[in-house]
């Protein structure tokens, strides 16, 4: 998107052509199979709910639970504040991608840090 997009905003450096990306991805589905085979016991299941998400018993669901309603808090107010900042700083072209990795960036650290803290 940047590339294509705002390649006259942004410096040369942030510009990454597409299958840059896309390689670790495929390394990734490659490496899936191997791991599946040495640990047979803990197997990485295709699936469309997060592996964050797995719920074994009613303990991890009561952790989750905790840990996604602090992460739902953090949204409310992190989604406002990001559009004001957008709006505020709309002559940098690319802060709503700054904002949109921070917020996923805060999102998974929180969650972690919450199930880190009762585990």
């Amino acid at each position: 998107m940047l590339g294509d997009h705002y390649a006259a905003h942004i410096p040369d450096w942030l510009v990454v052509d597409s299958m840059v990306l896309g390689i670790p991805i495929l390394i990734m589905m490659a490496v899936i199979p191997v791991y599946n085979r040495r640990h047979p016991q803990n197997r990485i299941k295709p699936s469309m709910i997060p592996m964050e998400l797995r719920e074994e018993d009613e303990g991890m669901q009561w952790l989750t639970f905790k840990a996604t309603r602090k992460v739902y808090i953090f949204f409310a107010f992190a989604i406002p504040t990001g559009i004001a900042l957008t709006a505020y700083l709309h002559h940098i072209p690319y802060v709503p991608i700054i904002l949109l990795i921070g917020m996923g960036v805060v999102q998974y650290l929180i969650y972690w840090f919450q199930m880190k803290r009762f585990s």
